[in-house]
């Protein structure tokens, strides 16, 4: 790698503090800007923010099923619990951002802050108000046989994130999903298929590139054999080192030697085959000895949140970031906006002094992150864009790219009754969760059962929880019994309870007529007893417009079968 005289110079002005400042990414949660934000700049000299702007806090984990509070995150924010963040335009979140952006270029070094956030497609969508055009998720791309629209997809979003001043995604998803029961990549993966994982994400990462977008590559070495959600605990995974090398890493392996991860995302599974005692995020072996060593990664290795379960039940979050560094990560991840921030930065800081993560190691890690925002225009640039987020979001490309996207992914996975097409004159109830993306004209709760109205004036509606509660669920028995053909989601999302077993049992009465809406094609959301399934990759819009035109054959659905699995017929 040739040395960049600018970044390097840069590096030799900076105080041991500003270098511990740079290797964190801190979290600005909302779109709200707080004295604690502008401290975390100012102060802790930090390299950029993860943001969050759908939520005004970064929440403590709870596990989704059990209830039980996995770690615990007070905010230093005075917020009531439960209330959503302020409306906000994509050109007034950018505002938001310039602002902080202005704030570090002030600086006495002038280092820019780095913006990175989630767009993986569906509801893991950061920037989803003011009429952005939205996709599916990775493995709805792959569903639509056409690696091409991944990288037309990446370069719609590469756009809308730039025009909204974002300027680093945490995409594409690398992991392989071998474990159909893995409740937290499912469908963000592309698909079970190493060859397929690699082609879609390539063309993915060359739609970013080409956009200007920073990529990171995640969860390395692989979360889709994992049969936990890692935010709730550690995960072990019992696969052999040739396995892994062969499946897990071979996507990294094929698009580093291509020159298309600018950076890589670490995991907190546990590998026992690759290091008994340590989670990837904390092990030497597969940071420095695999990926920098055995691949020759020479780009930026940032680790996922550090607060995650997998983490925080095992480690004090401080000493697990400054652990991180001494592995081989570059960035950590450190999202809670309270007291561990202070701590993080003073145990990394202590780390240092003490030997343990020696300075020459952290001004190697520094000048990494620094040249990577020299080599996107972020010391030139900072978050000026020649499009608005108003000229993005009403772009017509981008808006029928979404359409095309839509219906070359959906599909039938079941009509095993012969149930589709629904006839447009009879009584049909939809019984639709409460969307959990957005809420504004473009993406809004109902918005299936307000797409099926067109073909069918006589649909009625039963909205839900996205997780039932007692009351949905006697809500649900009571339209069921007085309705003879229902449609109802079974929509799924990790982090949340999942409602297919009570789904499950409403679907044994075979006297009514079910057309089940799932989100993945995995048993997660759909039991054995779905005789009728369209499964949507996505709850956004266009998908769900399209879902409501399969429902009564005026849409033919394009998708086909992403995966290996199959959960039957």
């Amino acid at each position: 790698m040739q040395e960049n005289k600018f970044v390097k110079n840069l590096v030799s002005k900076m105080t041991l503090e500003q270098k511990v400042g740079a290797v964190l990414t801190l979290g600005f949660a909302g779109n709200v800007i707080r004295p604690h934000i502008y401290e975390y700049i100012e102060k802790y000299h930090c390299g950029g923010f993860r943001l969050s702007p759908n939520s005004r806090t970064f929440g403590s984990y709870v596990d989704p099923e059990t209830g039980h509070v996995v770690v615990k995150l007070g905010n230093i924010d005075g917020y009531k619990k439960g209330v959503e963040p302020p409306y906000v335009t994509g050109a007034q979140y950018k505002e938001v951002l310039d602002k902080l952006q202005k704030c570090a270029m002030n600086r006495r070094l002038g280092i820019p802050l780095h913006f990175s956030t989630d767009q993986e497609g569906g509801s893991s969508a950061a920037i989803r108000t003011g009429g952005y055009q939205l996709f599916p998720k990775p493995m709805g791309l792959r569903a639509t046989g056409d690696s091409k629209l991944a990288y037309e997809v990446a370069r719609a979003i590469a756009r809308q994130m730039k025009s909204a001043g974002i300027n680093w995604l945490h995409s594409p998803v690398l992991d392989i999903n071998s474990n159909p029961d893995n409740p937290s990549i499912n469908t963000r993966a592309y698909s079970d298929r190493v060859e397929e994982v690699i082609e879609y994400a390539r063309q993915t990462c060359i739609g970013f590139k080409e956009g200007k977008l920073i990529a990171a590559a995640k969860h390395f070495p692989g979360d889709g054999g994992s049969g936990r959600d890692g935010h709730y605990g550690i995960t072990v995974v019992h696969f052999d080192k040739e396995t892994i090398l062969n499946r897990e890493i071979q996507p990294y392996r094929v698009l580093i030697k291509e020159g298309l991860l600018p950076s890589i995302m670490s995991c907190h599974v546990l590998y026992p085959a690759l290091d008994e005692e340590y989670v990837g995020t904390l092990s030497k072996r597969i940071l420095t000895g695999i990926l920098r060593e055995e691949l020759g990664f020479e780009g930026v290795i940032t680790t996922d949140s550090m607060t995650m379960g997998a983490i925080a039940v095992k480690y004090s979050v401080p000493v697990a970031c400054a652990m991180s560094l001494a592995a081989g990560a570059d960035l950590v991840l450190m999202k809670a906006e309270n007291e561990l921030v202070d701590q993080t930065f003073n145990t990394i800081l202590r780390y240092v002094e003490e030997g343990k993560l020696p300075e020459k190691e952290l001004d190697q890690k520094v000048y990494r992150a620094l040249k990577m925002k020299y080599d996107y225009g972020l010391f030139t640039n900072g978050n000026l864009y020649h499009e608005t987020p108003e000229e993005v979001a009403k772009d017509e490309k981008i808006t029928l790219l979404s359409k095309i996207v839509a219906q070359k992914s959906v599909l039938v996975a079941r009509n095993r009754s012969n149930l589709l097409p629904l006839p447009e004159n009879e009584k049909i109830l939809v019984i639709e969760q409460m969307n959990t993306g957005a809420n504004d004209a473009y993406w809004h709760h109902g918005i299936l059962y307000e797409n099926c109205l067109k073909y069918n004036k006589k649909v009625s509606y039963l909205e839900t929880s996205y997780s039932y509660d007692e009351e949905d669920k006697e809500r649900i028995k009571k339209a069921v019994s007085q309705n003879d053909t229902i449609v109802i989601t079974n929509f799924y999302k990790r982090g949340t309870k999942s409602n297919t077993r009570f789904v499950e049992e409403i679907l044994k009465d075979k006297s009514k007529k079910f057309v089940l809406i799932a989100n993945t094609p995995y048993k997660l959301n759909i039991p054995d007893e779905a005789d009728n399934v369209i499964v949507s990759f996505a709850t956004t819009p266009c998908n769900m417009e399209v879902v409501a035109g399969v429902l009564f054959g005026k849409i033919q659905p394009e998708g086909e079968w992403p995966v290996q699995y199959w959960p039957g017929d």
